[in-house]
């Protein structure tokens, strides 16, 4: 198919009202001239009966909330449907089997490292710092400051587990608050040890040292419920502990327990994968179905936040543009780097 013969025709399933302008905007690059775009935005999640709707078009743009399956796949190749483009870095929610082979699919490889690492920071800050307590307060006109005491980062020490790109960028703020920094990663990086003058230490050393725990690790099975009561039992009692990472990086009824019983300080985390159905959507009129999350939720030294670490105007520009790229590279048959390889 040549782009230059008729328009694009994409439809976006799950799609939030914000997102559209940013696809839009970047649609009228100049880029893009040659390549007009028809878009059709629903707010209707992906399935086997919505995923009809797609006849017609020449690729379905979908979210991580999308799931999709072999039956799926199948509905949108005989609606014509030539690939499967998906706004987001993390493809879990898609069925890799033979029959995904049967359309292209497209992500996002990975999201601007400042974005995360500048949150993780902010999450930090409003915990420690009792911001989100004294916005209520002042809101409601009190102004007393009685219990929001907080600690200064400078001179502290801020333990980070993974030290990829969001782990670096991270180990340089905290290098600009005067903190000493802590790495621990499953590879080293012996010039950003000297860039940031942290020394790389095991595990164990981050639990018994730091004030401060990030955690910006991917969720293996060597991470999974990295931090348990063992890890806990060698921290600090006033240590905080940030997670922007896989909720399941920490053992939900050990931290539990250490919150309530004071045993640390407080949690700021911006994911829960265990109730999906509340990413991302208003439920405040329901009532939190998972007990974990609803337990959390309800404790005064936990800050929670809806993944929202990536977003930033920076990150959704780079989301509509590198989707729209991908899908003019596949439809032209060119070379697509966001090519998931299916094996």
């Amino acid at each position: 198919m040549s782009t230059q013969e008729k328009s694009i025709r994409v439809i976006f399933f799950n799609i939030k009202s914000f997102e559209k302008d940013f696809f839009q905007k970047a649609a009228s690059l100049s880029k893009f001239e040659e390549t007009p775009f028809d878009f059709v935005f629903l707010a209707d999640e992906l399935n086997k009966s919505t995923a009809p709707f797609s006849k017609g078009f020449d690729a379905v743009c979908i979210s991580a909330q999308d799931h999709v399956t072999d039956e799926i796949v199948k509905i949108l190749a005989e609606s014509g449907v030539k690939l499967i483009a998906l706004r987001s870095a993390g493809y879990n929610n898609i069925e890799l089997s033979e029959q995904t082979k049967t359309l292209p699919i497209v992500h996002i490889p990975s999201y601007s490292p400042y974005s995360t690492a500048e949150f993780a920071v902010a999450m930090l800050q409003a915990l420690n710092r009792k911001i989100y307590k004294a916005y209520n307060r002042t809101r409601d006109e009190n102004f007393d400051i009685t219990g929001l005491v907080g600690t200064e980062i400078h001179g502290k020490t801020v333990g980070i587990i993974g030290a990829g790109k969001i782990g670096k960028i991270a180990a340089d703020i905290f290098k600009g608050f005067g903190a000493k920094v802590l790495l621990n990663s499953l590879h080293q990086n012996p010039v950003l040890g000297q860039e940031q003058n942290a020394d790389y230490v095991n595990i164990e050393e981050i639990f018994k040292n730091s004030e401060y725990i990030f955690l910006f690790c991917p969720l293996t099975q060597e991470t999974r419920h990295i931090i348990n009561s063992k890890c806990i039992s060698l921290m600090k009692k006033d240590v905080l502990i940030v997670n922007t990472g896989r909720t399941a990086l920490i053992d939900t009824a050990a931290i539990l327990s250490a919150l309530i019983s004071d045993r640390i300080k407080g949690l700021a985390m911006d994911i829960f994968e265990e109730d999906t159905k509340n990413l991302f959507d208003d439920w405040s009129a329901s009532p939190i179905q998972d007990e974990n999350t609803d337990k959390l939720l309800k404790l005064k030294n936990v800050l929670v936040t809806n993944h929202q670490g990536y977003l930033t105007e920076e990150n959704l520009n780079l989301i509509a543009k590198t989707t729209l790229e991908s899908i003019v590279a596949i439809l032209n048959g060119e070379p697509c780097e966001q090519l998931l390889e299916i094996k």
